[in-house]
């Protein structure tokens, strides 16, 4: 599908891969020029992450009073910093993906909810802060078994070479339950059925009025394939999987180019 520039209403953007450079960092002060030219012509801004929602608050302080956030693969919803959709685990398939991460000790898990994410002590610090830079509200816990929470999501990453393998362990375990996805780089995230960065964005769009056909969107790893179909315009960054680029609309430069800034300078002005 195509769009032109004066018919966009909405603007999502994955994070890692996309919108941010290595290292978690963006030019804020490009940024900054260029929201405050999508707010004067009535653009909205959507972070749509696998990351938990208050690492993109942290990302964006300025502007969480006023921007969409689709966190944790779609699970979590957030307009202007309010919750407007959380996804919840069954019983069943929260059971089920613990007792696949106490299967096999040397493949670590993170368990997200509501009110943050979790790691198990014994698992390597490694893990825990790496874990970090994506969860900004994290903790350690003695057992999964033992947290008060809306669970949603299970994260891991391996090394690439078998990251295929654990996906399909994972599958298998939960069994339909839940669905497993790819987030790139050896990263993989157990999330609820049905639930995706175009479902979370779907429930903005219907929020502000907004049809997919007056949006675009940016992603790089197969968890932004959905979303990249259902707007008006999707693009793969340069830096994402061939089989990512052949599917999008268009291709924008890569992140360590700030490929998303430059279509949008070169979009609005």
């Amino acid at each position: 599908m195509t769009i032109r520039a004066n018919e966009i209403r909405l603007v999502a953007v994955d994070e890692d891969g996309t919108f941010l450079r290595d290292h978690q960092n963006y030019d804020h002060e490009r940024f900054e020029r260029i929201f405050a030219r999508m707010s004067q012509i009535g653009v909205r801004f959507v972070v749509a992450t696998g990351n938990q929602c208050y690492q993109v608050q942290d990302l964006f302080p300025s502007h969480t009073h006023e921007m969409g956030i689709v966190s944790a693969n779609g699970a979590y919803v957030l307009d202007a910093g309010e919750a407007v959709f959380a996804a919840r685990a069954s019983k069943a398939a929260v059971e089920r993906m613990i007792d696949v991460a106490h299967e096999r000790p040397e493949v670590p898990f993170s368990m997200l909810g509501v009110k943050g994410a979790y790691v198990e002590r014994g698992t390597p610090q490694e893990f825990f802060d790496d874990t970090a830079r994506y969860c900004h509200r994290l903790r350690w816990v003695d057992d999964f078994r033992e947290v008060d929470d809306q669970v949603f999501m299970f994260s891991s990453v391996v090394d690439e070479a078998v990251v295929a393998h654990e996906i399909e362990r994972c599958a298998e375990a939960v069994d339909g339950l839940m669905d497993v996805v790819s987030s790139g780089d050896g990263y993989f995230d157990v999330v609820c059925p049905g639930v995706s960065k175009a479902l979370g964005l779907q429930h903005l769009m219907e929020r502000w009025g907004v049809n997919p056909k007056q949006c675009i969107a940016f992603g790089d790893s197969d968890n932004d394939r959905e979303m990249l179909r259902m707007v008006g315009c999707g693009y793969a960054m340069q830096n994402a999987p061939a089989e990512l680029r052949a599917e999008a609309d268009r291709i924008a430069p890569p992140c360590t180019e700030d490929g998303v800034l430059q279509v949008l300078e070169e979009l609005f002005w």
